[in-house]
């Protein structure tokens, strides 16, 4: 879904990420498609317009993509044929994104790895095949990926270092794929709580370092000079702000924003909420409810701020066994709040609170200031991914439909309306 406003030339598109669906070859991409995006469009954008999706492919599928241009060709029209527009793609599970026992492999590989490195050219070059461009209008195509590695597989810097020069070579096929296509492809790191790059502060920190050790790879594999080199990176390697992972991380929307736009392309936003709850003493309910929700496939990050400060844990079980110590101080603490990703719509989640107003600030703030987005697009995406252990699959889509409602809602309240 594409919206204008009046008195701004750029553009806003809105999707919802296709990682919530198990799909890990073509034809369990386009069974997805059918099932649930051909119904979200009917409900949505029945006028006729190309309704906008965030993309997921598995290593697998991404790589037949690449090799067999028959199968390329065929899945562009297929999702044109449905009016699907795939304006944005999530390269950040490398497969298996939906299966029991994931959890911190979602990781794997890291970017010190060049199996990292193939995935996301061939997730680029497949975007780039898929996307429609029309006339001499310019297209972008967002890619979001983790910052790196999990954060206990980054031993010392030279890891941080090697992560950054795989990105580097990333950058250089990117570079390839606009001179060709004139797709110009940004790769999108996000910050989540235990990775690399934890929250936004250090996500800005380490692209500024990612960038320097990736105009060096572009000079040196890639033939850039130096001028060249700095600007190429930079046009390139942006953000990706996850509103669920900020919020876990206690920072403040206008942080977040500002960490996000700091010295590159703000590539997209994952439109999401997290777990909260205030004064978790007082609510022996709702601390239970959350301890609950653990489940065997996703990482659900606990964090926690009190008279100690900033609590972290990796996962419920972990808050589970620091609860039964005497004088924790998770006890004590003034709020919690947990990695596990909520519908967007919802304030309240059974017994707990949500970080909606979290992420509402966040798209506010965007929505008001077209100028600061450093691109010529915004891309807004719907990243409820738990929706395959949140209830009836049969469900979904009237979820989704709530979700889209709340987010294209901030938009017409901002003065945004459809195109």
């Amino acid at each position: 879904m594409r919206f204008h406003h009046p008195n701004s030339d750029r553009v806003v598109r809105v999707g919802y990420c296709l990682n919530l669906h198990a799909a890990e070859t073509l034809a369990d991409v386009r069974e997805a498609i059918e099932a649930f995006s051909v119904p979200l469009r009917d409900r949505l954008a029945p006028g006729g317009e190309a309704f906008g999706v965030g993309m997921y492919l598995a290593a697998g599928a991404a790589r037949e993509l690449c090799a067999d241009p028959d199968a390329l060709g065929a899945l562009r029209s297929f999702l044109r044929g449905h009016r699907i527009d795939p304006f944005t793609f999530n390269a950040f599970p490398y497969g298996g994104f939906q299966e029991d026992g994931l959890k911190a492999r979602v990781y794997q590989p890291t970017w010190m790895e060049p199996e990292r490195v193939d995935y996301t050219v061939d997730v680029a070059r497949a975007a780039a095949g898929l996307v429609e461009v029309s006339g001499d209008e310019p297209r972008m195509v967002s890619i979001s990926t983790h910052p790196g590695a999990y954060g206990a597989d980054i031993k010392d810097r030279s890891g941080l270092r090697r992560c950054a020069e795989g990105m580097g070579r990333a950058l250089g096929e990117l570079v390839r794929i606009e001179e060709e296509t004139g797709v110009r492809v940004v790769l999108s790191l996000e910050s989540e709580p235990d990775a690399s790059a934890r929250n936004g502060r250090a996500l800005a920190e380490y692209l500024v370092f990612a960038r320097l050790i990736a105009t060096r790879i572009l000079q040196d594999e890639f033939g850039a000079d130096v001028e060249g080199s700095s600007r190429l990176a930079a046009r390139h390697l942006g953000t990706c702000l996850d509103c669920c992972h900020s919020a876990v991380e206690f920072e403040e929307a206008e942080d977040s924003l500002a960490f996000a736009t700091h010295g590159g392309p703000l590539g997209k936003v994952q439109v999401s909420s997290a777990l909260r709850l205030p004064h978790p003493s007082a609510h022996p309910e709702a601390r239970a409810e959350l301890l609950a929700m653990d489940e065997p496939r996703f990482l659900h990050q606990v964090t926690g701020m009190g008279s100690d400060g900033f609590l972290h844990l990796p996962d419920l079980p972990a808050l589970s066994r620091a609860l039964s110590e005497e004088g924790s101080p998770w006890a004590s603490a003034e709020e919690w709040r947990c990695h596990f990703h909520v519908p967007l719509d919802q304030a309240t989640f059974g017994s707990l609170g949500t970080t909606r107003d979290h992420a509402d600030r966040i798209v506010d703030g965007l929505l008001s200031d077209p100028a600061g987005w450093s691109t010529p697009e915004l891309h807004l995406e719907i990243e409820t991914y738990t929706w395959s252990i949140l209830g009836d699959p049969g469900l979904v889509v009237d979820g989704l439909v709530r979700e889209y409602g709340h987010l294209t809602g901030r938009l017409a309240a901002a003065g945004w309306a459809l195109s």
